[in-house]
């Protein structure tokens, strides 16, 4: 037993409903700094440095907001145990304060366990070469 004319032609237009729908053409994006002189264009200068003013500023205080909520909650965490951890954990940031400070000042470096001055001028060490004698 087949299929009669109208079912055939009812089962090809739900087929024809079925499929994907082409998608329209994309626009072509402006590039960046259209957007920007079309953004800026009728607004004086003042008003673009305040709005970049206050968005610098907005992410200052963010990040001071996350540093001040992070310590928070590593001082939470430590209050929690005893007064002694508490004590430790100041003792070590301050001595790796001192540590960074340091190792900020020095101008060495260890490379392959030798102790080498940070900054080389050349590769090659001869009379004529500032780091002659080294």
């Amino acid at each position: 037993m087949g299929l009669t004319d109208a079912e055939r032609a009812e089962i090809r237009r739900v087929l024809r409903e079925a499929r994907p729908k082409p998608r329209p053409p994309l626009q072509p994006v402006p590039p960046a700094t259209v957007k920007l002189q079309q953004r800026g264009a009728n607004r004086p200068d003042e008003a673009i440095m305040q709005d970049a003013a206050k968005t610098a500023e907005a992410q200052v205080e963010m990040a001071q907001r996350w540093r001040r909520d992070r310590r928070r909650e590593q001082e939470a965490k430590i209050a929690e145990f005893d007064p002694r951890a508490r004590y430790q954990a100041e003792l070590d940031r301050w001595w790796q304060l001192q540590r960074d400070f340091a190792e900020a000042l020095d101008d060495h470096v260890y490379v392959g366990g030798f102790r080498e001055p940070r900054y080389k001028t050349t590769c090659h060490r001869g009379p004529g070469d500032p780091d002659w004698g080294l």
